[in-house]
């Protein structure tokens, strides 16, 4: 066979062409130079693009703003989207709290659809409620700092001042005044200052105001040498704190003893 019968023998129907063929090569010079055909690379490809945009024939269309849009522009998209009517009609399903209502405003102005809206609920109350255990664990630590604080500055007197203060508290029917709770998340009975208020008012009274009313027959009258010795009495009893100078109320005791002996002998 002659090398010309071989080069005019037909090629095999079932076999490609070699080399790369570009399918728009069939194609006229005007479509097969179209832009929009440039990035689709096989008849395959292009096959596809076809039917996807079949699919979209009858679909809703939405036109997004541009810069000049107003607000106006913008509800009728948000409302497309899924925005309720309004900011009420959010079901925020578990997520819900003291900031719902400004929460549903918010939303409803941000244009959110009320699965976004609930979305978006639910983490940040999750996060809150992060928020909320590590600052749990901030105030326990504060706290624990102001114990060793004022248990460095009282010493050994540390136990009885701090049982004076608090008694101090219910005396004057607020018991709950250290529950209060600050801007920054600490209660008002963690502050050290406080702290120190309350035993330096409790020491005063200890020291000036007997536990009968204000200290002198002057400031109360009807009171006493008898009431007064009574009173001496009960501080100087056996195994009282004036016996005990280890004790760490002992000096306080004492000088109310001397006092009141000061009142008895005039």
């Amino acid at each position: 066979m002659s090398d010309e019968q071989v080069a005019e023998a037909p090629a095999d129907a079932g076999e490609a062409p070699s080399g790369d063929t570009d399918w728009r090569a069939e194609l006229s010079p005007e479509l097969s130079t179209d832009p929009s055909l440039q990035h689709i690379g096989s008849v395959e490809a292009m096959a596809k693009s076809y039917i996807n945009a079949q699919k979209m024939v009858g679909a809703e269309k939405l036109a997004i703003p541009g810069t000049w849009a107003t607000d106006e522009d913008w509800d009728l998209v948000y409302n497309k989207l899924g925005r309720p009517a309004a900011a009420g009609d959010y079901d925020l399903g578990e997520a819900e709290g003291e900031l719902t209502d400004w929460f549903r405003d918010a939303a409803h102005k941000s244009g959110l659809s009320d699965k976004q809206a609930a979305a978006l609920a639910t983490a940040y109350d999750e996060f809150a409620n992060q928020a909320g255990v590590m600052s749990e664990e901030a105030m326990k630590t504060a706290r624990a700092d102001v114990e060793t604080e004022l248990r460095k500055e009282y010493g050994g007197a540390y136990d009885d001042k701090m049982a004076r203060a608090n008694e101090l508290l219910k005396e004057f029917e607020a018991p709950d005044l250290t529950e209060i709770k600050l801007a920054d998340g600490t209660l008002l009975g963690d502050s050290p200052d406080l702290v120190r208020l309350m035993v330096n008012i409790s020491d005063y009274v200890a020291e000036q105001i007997s536990e009968d009313g204000l200290a002198g027959r002057n400031s109360r009258p009807g009171v006493t040498d008898e009431d007064l010795q009574s009173r001496v009495s009960e501080m100087t009893a056996k195994n009282s704190p004036y016996w005990q100078k280890m004790h760490p109320d002992h000096d306080r005791v004492v000088n109310e003893v001397l006092r009141l002996r000061e009142q008895i002998a005039g």
